[in-house]
């Protein structure tokens, strides 16, 4: 999948929508201008289609991100384990029982500190990606309703 290809289609197809506001013909009072309403109605078609796509994509961010905490959640568990083995194979007389479970104690925490680590930065990751989405389609949702709002005196001249 190719990220962030739906967002470039929906910001290409604004700007199209706002080229043709701005090649369109003023009027000669107030601030009105005529545009090709198919060409508008072409482009607002095509943004449409396109919008499931950057869906997609924020959806596949999520998955992604559950996948990884997923992943770092096996992995602490695995270090955990290996480290309670280890630590049930050296434990033959006391004291080297007492070091291994020592040294076990210690594995296991920073074997759940890797983990915490491992699952803040998969968090951080999801968020940076969500973050950048998130503006992606602010702007894009602030570019729609601005063109919209150019084409409202228009629908008036027009009904």
């Amino acid at each position: 999948m190719e990220h962030g290809h739906g967002i470039q289609e929906v910001q290409y197809l604004l700007e199209q929508v706002e080229a043709i506001v701005q090649q369109g013909r003023r009027l000669p009072w107030g601030h009105l201008v005529l545009v090709d309403p198919d060409a508008i109605r072409t482009c607002l078609d095509q943004i449409r289609h396109a919008l499931p796509e950057v869906v997609k994509e924020a959806e596949w961010v999520i998955q992604e991100r559950n996948r990884i905490i997923e992943e770092a959640a096996k992995e602490a568990d695995h270090v955990v384990q290996e480290a309670r083995s280890r630590a049930e194979t050296l434990a033959g007389d006391s004291e080297v029982w007492k070091t291994a479970k020592a040294r076990a104690d210690e594995v296991v925490l920073e074997a759940e500190r890797r983990a915490q680590e491992i699952h803040r930065g998969a968090l951080s990751y999801a968020d940076d990606v969500l973050a950048a989405l998130e503006q992606e389609l602010d702007k894009i949702a602030a570019t729609v309703r601005q063109n919209r709002e150019s084409l409202k005196p228009r629908r008036a001249i027009n009904d």
